[in-house]
């Protein structure tokens, strides 16, 4: 306080600055006819539906406030990463500008110090015990340069407290930002927990109405309708769509995809399902809740929603007739119409869809038909 008071006298004395990928922007009116095309389908398939399935549409409901909630918390926990790192290297710049305040205290201390022993009358003293001109003319040269380098030292000093105060603001507005961030993060988790009982008793009311084999196979062979209807549609609505042609066709990664997401194989393609003749169209990956699902492969999305059977799903096309599908999410992070990048960030690994334990199924198809993805991801 002392030197900043001292600084104002003195001055007054001395008058003193995702990645989506590279694509050609969607055009308004084609993204808007594939997003009718896909609601006009899902609408159909779903009339389909028995208007009594009750427990079917409690789950979908459930689940997809399940999904907003999760997406919420999603963001929410990047916002908090984002700011955590801000406010380490805010506190981290305040401490070195704290050091160049000390060091500036210093050198001003000493030039106050040295000012006070020459006097005011030092240039009359000069000019009176100087009898050589060119000796008094380089006498006053250095007393002018002393005085602006003092007052240089001094313009500065303030600068820099004002750099200070100005980061001591961001740190405490990162501060209360983190802060509310926390407390709506904490609400959010307790919303879902309510949630997830209300998801509990829904998955008991249903495990309890399919008592048989037989009505397991029923339940499966509608699903399995559904979504092939739903494919046939969604390849109806992207037949004029045309990925971007600067971009790697899909059939040259045979073998080279990167894996949607980390976790243990729980099934094999091919291998048959109980109950019945239905056999695995793709793979499951058992993991944890909330962990990131990635894309494979650049393309577009093309589905983004909640499904019978597959829980949240998510389908990119990746053009000339291949898609991948990405099932039982508890949160997809990119809606229809989406252009998305290899590796990038689409959804949160979930057990939508009525499943007991978390895991991502994950399918490859062409023109509708199921491909063994093993085929297409890397070993390993």
């Amino acid at each position: 306080m002392l030197h900043r008071l001292l600084i104002t006298c003195l001055l007054g004395c001395l008058c003193q600055s995702s990645v989506l990928m590279a694509a050609r922007p969607p055009d308004a009116a084609e993204l808007e006819k594939l997003k009718q095309d896909i609601r006009s389908a899902r609408q159909r398939i779903h009339q389909s539906e028995n208007e009594k399935d009750q427990l079917s549409r409690a789950l979908r409901r459930t689940e997809t406030e399940l999904a907003s909630t999760g997406k919420q918390i999603h963001r929410l926990n990047n916002d908090i990463r984002a700011l955590q790192l801000e406010l380490a290297s805010l506190e981290q710049q305040q401490q070195s500008l704290q050091q160049q305040k000390q060091q500036q205290e210093q050198v001003l201390d000493e030039q106050i110090a040295t000012s006070y022993r020459m006097g005011r009358e030092k240039a009359i003293k000069m000019l009176l015990n100087q009898e050589n001109p060119q000796k008094l003319s380089r006498a006053m040269a250095y007393a002018g340069y002393f005085s602006r380098a003092r007052m240089d030292a001094l313009l500065q000093y303030q600068q820099l407290i004002n750099r200070i105060d100005d980061n001591q603001k961001n740190i405490e507005d990162k501060a209360d930002k983190l802060l509310d961030n926390k407390q709506a993060m904490l609400a959010q988790q307790q919303q879902l927990q309510a949630m997830l009982a209300d998801r509990a008793r829904t998955l008991s009311s249903i495990n309890n109405s399919i008592k048989t084999d037989q009505q397991k196979l029923e339940r499966l062979q509608q699903e399995q309708a559904q979504l092939e209807a739903l494919l046939r549609s969604v390849n109806e609505a992207v037949a004029n769509i045309r990925l971007p042609g600067d971009t790697q066709p899909f059939a040259d990664v045979r073998g080279k995809l990167r894996w949607p997401a980390d976790g243990k194989r729980d099934n094999r393609y091919g291998k048959k399902r109980p109950p019945g003749d239905f056999s695995w169209e793709g793979i499951a990956i058992r993991g944890t809740i909330g962990q990131e699902i990635k894309a494979v492969h650049h393309g577009r999305v093309v589905f983004a929603d909640w499904f019978r059977g597959k829980g949240l799903l998510l389908i990119i096309d990746h053009g000339d007739g291949y898609m991948s599908l990405y099932a039982h999410n508890q949160s997809l992070l990119r809606e229809t119409g989406d252009w998305v990048s290899a590796g990038e960030t689409i959804a949160t690994l979930g057990n939508s869809g009525g499943l007991e334990q978390p895991e991502l199924y994950f399918e490859i198809r062409h023109q509708g038909k199921p491909l063994n993805p093993g085929h297409w991801l890397r070993r390993g």
